[in-house]
């Protein structure tokens, strides 16, 4: 049956029965349509009217409704949410396939990236290269994918020589700084850093994002820049990100953080599973538990989404394939999805299960994902 053909009223239901499950702003209204509506939402009578006809189970439908999703959890849809679906007849979400995209040519986390010297010579490196590099008397090692640098300290009366990792979009990189530190940098990111640390501080500049392995030195603290905020560890794991349109993002897996916004003396003490947000518009930090997997599983290669907008969705996609987005609509940008996807999967394959929770149509043209 085609969407024209059904009944004006039920039309309405089905639209209001939706917009309450998004959470959707909803003039007060009554009339006997409200009532129908909160009645169909209330889980008893899903549960007696499915109960007595003996042929559905909620729970089990929307077990394998995740199943058939691959693990993808749809926003704010419980068991019963499930049963509305059905009832109301949106039953396109559970057999809908999605069109094929046109081939693209993008592939992810191959792109060269680029060390720059003290010096400003630049050296295009890819993820298999190895060879060895002199700056100013100190050896550089290059290694599939991996740039290391000698251990030790700089004296205090030696020239502080920097150099800086750009990883373009579409592109990865780690990095062994000369503590010992592993820094691994996400697409379209940058990492200015010394060749050699000083005995009193270790200091590295941000921009994007990148996972920190801290080596621990309690003489020496280790602090990570970024034009928002100031991150200061003795030795830990933590992701920091600044991506973000709104904000910047520090969050903790082991070990702690003191983390201040610039400008400001006040610097607030993070605990593992916490994330430290800086928020641009108030220049506030804000402090909040967070399943720490949302922001560190890429470097596992893995895109995990847990109730994030399509819009930051897409931004993050467009990095690691090294595309554009264009929205049809300013709508679509504020639907929302979870789950997890592999971040080396061709973007046809992304872009189809988005299409299947969503029911958001993509193509692509060139280098651009149009989003319909």
């Amino acid at each position: 049956m085609k969407w024209e053909n059904i009944d004006d009223k039920a039309k309405r239901i089905v639209l209001r029965i939706t917009a309450k499950l998004a959470e959707e702003q909803e003039e007060e209204r009554d009339d006997s349509e409200s009532l129908l509506v909160e009645d169909m939402l209330g889980a008893k009578f899903f549960e007696e009217e499915m109960a007595r006809r003996g042929k559905y189970d909620g729970r089990k439908a929307f077990r394998r409704l995740q199943n058939r999703q691959r693990g993808i959890i749809i926003r704010r849809i419980s068991a019963v949410a499930c049963s509305v679906l059905i009832l109301v007849g949106i039953s396109w979400l559970f057999w809908m396939k999605p069109e094929a995209l046109p081939v693209t040519n993008a592939t992810p986390g191959e792109r060269q990236v680029v060390l720059q010297l003290s010096g400003g010579k630049q050296i295009v490196l890819g993820g298999k290269d190895s060879l060895r590099i002199d700056e100013k008397g100190e050896a550089i090692q290059v290694n599939g994918g991996l740039i290391a640098y000698n251990k030790g300290i700089r004296k205090e009366k030696k020239e502080m020589v920097y150099n800086t990792l750009l990883v373009p979009r579409g592109g990865e990189f780690r990095v062994e700084l000369s503590d010992g530190t592993i820094v691994h940098l996400n697409a379209d990111s940058e990492l200015k850093y010394p060749v050699a640390f000083s005995e009193k501080e270790r200091k590295v500049f941000l921009k994007g994002e990148a996972w920190f392995e801290v080596t621990k030195n309690s003489e020496s603290p280790f602090y990570v820049m970024t034009d928002d905020i100031r991150v200061k560890v003795l030795g830990t794991s933590f992701n920091v990100n600044t991506h973000g349109m709104k904000s910047t993002q520090a969050v903790l897996v082991e070990g702690s953080i003191g983390v201040k916004a610039k400008n400001t003396p006040k610097e607030i003490h993070v605990h593992p599973g916490q994330m430290a947000e800086y928020r641009r518009e108030s220049g506030e930090i804000w402090l909040k538990e967070v399943d720490t997997r949302q922001y560190t599983a890429w470097k596992e290669g893995i895109f995990y989404f847990n109730d994030e907008t399509l819009e930051d969705i897409m931004g993050e996609l467009t990095r690691w394939y090294d595309m554009e987005v264009f929205f049809r609509s300013d709508a679509v940008k504020a639907l929302h999805f979870s789950g997890y996807l592999r971040r080396y999967e061709d973007i046809r394959k992304i872009l189809a299960t988005v299409t299947e929770s969503t029911g958001v149509k993509f193509d692509i043209k060139d280098k651009t994902i149009i989003v319909n």
